[in-house]
């Protein structure tokens, strides 16, 4: 089906009463949608959007396939690995919801890259609830990086009304990655992709492949690099990952699972950690102190807290907490210090080096070198990435 993108008539009243409100598609401050770097890239297949060979299209399952007749240069987004996947791709949200959870502070540590929050649209007055489609409207994004079923979660929406916005704005062209079919949110009916298929998916959407491969070289060169150092599989240790917003103090834990496609726990997957938690995850997915001592895992993780907590308040609200109760003095992680921080929903290409560098570092500091604590504290010697490559592959010069 070919789906086209309908200005609404109306709109500008509409976007000048939203607060933070952006003039068009927000991009990072030094690319647009043709950049002079780009320009003399020639070598490269990323085209003006005066030059972009169209039609094309991108099939998206299970949503089927999208027919785009220009190049789209704006999004919307709600909290999730999209996010990322625009930022890595050059192009920064035009809408999206809460944004307190957002890596803002990953960002911050890339040099060459800005993150205008203050330009971004609000779509609702949180991240799963306060939904208007007249934000939509407003925002007028060319594509929503939006799986239309994490809408049905939060909304009282119905097809029809999905329609509506596509009608007025443009298609919803995502996919849920972060849970996967094993998981009580996933459809084993459904089609889940990995982090870099639907991550070249993307790009193709903004015709940015080029971007995509520039990309796909570095995290191969990344893995390879920190694959070689590992450990044999035999000897690597157990973890169980936990949900954001742990409090030991509560006896309750969300718990996680390290699987192929649960992107929110990619690195410890990637890196070989073994599931501790060897049971059936129990309804609701919470388990107590007496399941952890039992299962007594050799590291946890805690879900979020790289990316929306300073290294201070983790020691705070988590550690401590952990350490000053009767219970959690037991655990093997605990006695050992051995917990950890990951990156969670928004664990896109960018989150996903500095997540996957964090547990290498934390888990094997004799191999990777001592995890300081801060995320920007890593020193340059240190880097298991290159922040500046990073930079330039988000930025289209290469």
């Amino acid at each position: 089906m070919t789906r086209r993108r309908e200005l609404l008539a109306g709109s500008v009243g509409l976007l000048a009463a939203l607060a933070g409100c952006s003039s068009g598609g927000a991009q990072t401050a030094t690319e647009s949608t043709a950049t002079e770097s780009e320009s003399d890239a020639t070598a490269t297949d990323e085209p003006t959007a005066t030059e972009s060979p169209t039609p094309y299209s991108v099939e998206i399952a299970p949503h089927g396939e999208f027919t785009f007749e220009t190049v789209p240069e704006s999004y919307s987004v709600i909290p999730s690995v999209y996010l990322d996947i625009g930022m890595a791709l050059g192009i920064q949200p035009t809408a999206a919801t809460d944004m307190a959870r957002a890596p803002r502070k990953l960002y911050d540590i890339l040099p060459d890259l800005t993150f205008e929050e203050e330009e971004i649209t609000a779509l609702a007055s949180g991240s799963e609830s306060g939904y208007d489609k007249e934000n939509f409207y407003a925002a007028a994004p060319d594509v929503n990086l939006i799986d239309p079923r994490n809408l049905g979660r939060f909304t009282d929406w119905d097809d029809a009304d999905i329609q509506e916005i596509e009608n007025a704005t443009g298609p919803f062209v995502a996919s849920g990655i972060r849970f996967g079919p094993t998981h009580p949110f996933g459809n084993q009916q459904d089609t889940y992709y990995e982090l870099y298929d639907v991550f070249e998916k993307v790009a193709t959407v903004f015709q940015r492949q080029e971007r995509f491969r520039q990309w796909e070289s570095l995290h191969e060169e990344f893995m390879s690099n920190i694959e070689a150092e590992l450990p044999p599989e035999d000897e690597r240790p157990s973890v169980i990952p936990l949900w954001r917003g742990v409090d030991p103090t509560t006896g309750q834990f969300y718990l996680s699972d390290v699987h192929q496609y649960h992107n929110q726990t990619k690195p410890l997957e990637r890196l070989g950690l073994e599931n501790a938690y060897d049971a059936e995850i129990p309804g609701g997915g919470y388990i107590g102190y007496e399941e952890l001592l039992e299962y007594d895992p050799d590291y946890i993780s805690v879900g979020g807290s790289l990316v929306s907590s300073t290294h201070e308040e983790f020691v705070d609200q988590v550690v401590e907490p952990f350490e000053n109760d009767p219970n959690g003095q037991d655990l093997t992680a605990v006695q050992e210090g051995n917990i950890l921080r990951i990156g969670d929903q928004y664990q896109g290409p960018i989150v996903d080096l500095f997540a996957t560098e964090a547990v290498a570092k934390m888990v094997w500091p004799d191999r990777f070198g001592e995890w300081p604590g801060p995320v920007e504290d890593v020193p340059e010697e240190g880097q298991l990435f290159d922040r500046q490559r990073v930079s330039d592959i988000i930025n289209g010069e290469f």
